[in-house]
């Protein structure tokens, strides 16, 4: 889950936020106002300004205003913006509000944080909670000065009872993405064979996203070309894939499902090298792959495999490289390639011999 348990202080923000208020407050004083040329914590940023002319040496100027260097800078790149009277302000300078240290409270389970201070409370719900704390912190303060809060994070901690369970599809908080040089969609769920270094298979994956991006990756996969990426590394499906999709109106998007042929039972030809077996929602994840292994063995072998066989074939398929598990995430909970290249008759032979398994 989160590495980390003690609560994460940056004494330089909050020692930073004291100085930019005093500044603020000697601009405010000299009809002025603090911004900066580069983004610093919350201070407009010249760059953004529009209609804004260099008029000389770190000089300015603006149809609304004057710009020019603070007279006693607290960090490099502070001036002090001087409006003309009487003329309109672009929203970034209409208001100098002094900002005050917060402390986050971070809620795990619900993917939530937490800010109050003083009269203003802030909740940011579905937090990445897979970050490290700086970094979880830098984006809680850039989503506070986008809302122009008025209050600065400064220590962020986690609640003493965020650790109670709520199901989770990544309870880590990672949700992995399908991409190609188009477009990109959330993975509800996942199989991969990492069977290459830099290319893995694909033998199923869930998506929730608009319907022209599951579109464009099908087409992708359908093509076969090696032009998605999921967690970073370029994948290629297991040739035919098949698409399932279902509306989510209250969402405006389609949860899709995209799979292999050889994975979806009775459709298993004579032509496959492989077959797969996969598991959704078991509470017994080992014990329904090993019987879902035994179905499509059934399916794919010539000779009978009795259902009493399921566990045996199981472990000595797996100790023998026979059986190869899958690399499995979300709503796949687990996941298995058959290897039907390889001599099955005479495992299962062996096990016969060594009376591991009886007629």
């Amino acid at each position: 889950m989160y590495p980390w348990t003690e609560p994460y202080e940056d004494e330089y923000i909050k020692e930073e936020i004291e100085l930019l208020n005093e500044e603020q407050q000697a601009a405010a004083e000299g009809g002025s106002l603090l911004l900066s040329t580069y983004e610093y914590f919350w201070l407009p940023i010249l760059s953004d300004l529009p209609e804004v002319e260099m008029c000389g040496r770190e000089h300015y100027s603006a149809p609304y205003g004057y710009f020019a260097p603070s007279p006693n800078t607290p960090f490099h790149g502070a001036m002090w913006f001087t409006p003309r009277p009487g003329m309109e302000l672009p929203p970034a300078l209409r208001s100098a509000q002094s900002w005050t240290p917060a402390s986050v409270q971070i809620d795990l389970a619900h993917r939530s944080a937490h800010i109050q201070a003083a009269e203003i409370e802030i909740t940011f719900t579905g937090i990445n909670i897979s970050l490290s704390p700086s970094e979880l912190l830098r984006e809680v303060n850039r989503e506070l000065v986008r809302a122009q809060a008025g209050v600065y994070a400064w220590r962020i901690e986690l609640q003493p009872d965020s650790f109670c369970p709520v199901p989770h599809l990544y309870p880590e908080g990672a949700v992995p993405v399908l991409s190609n040089a188009h477009t990109r969609a959330d993975v509800t769920g996942f199989a991969l064979l990492e069977d290459r270094p830099h290319q893995h298979t694909l033998i199923y994956v869930g998506l929730a996203a608009h319907k022209t991006s599951v579109e464009s990756l099908w087409a992708s996969l359908i093509r076969g070309r090696g032009s998605c990426s999921l967690r970073g590394t370029s994948v290629l499906a297991d040739g035919e894939v098949k698409l399932l999709t279902q509306s989510l109106p209250e969402f405006n998007v389609l949860h899709a499902g995209i799979i292999c042929r050889k994975a979806l039972p009775g459709q298993w030809e004579a032509r496959d090298d492989s077959a797969y077996a996969l598991v959704f929602g078991s509470e017994d994840t080992e014990k329904e792959l090993s019987l879902l292994a035994l179905r499509r063995l059934q399916e794919a072998l010539v000779f009978p495999l009795p259902d009493e066989w399921a566990y045996i074939l199981w472990e000595y398929g797996l100790d023998a490289g026979y059986i190869q598990r899958l690399e499995t995430g979300g709503d796949c909970r687990g996941g298995v390639r058959l290897d039907l290249t390889r001599d099955w008759q005479a495992l299962v032979q062996s096990l016969l011999d060594q009376q591991l398994v009886t007629l």
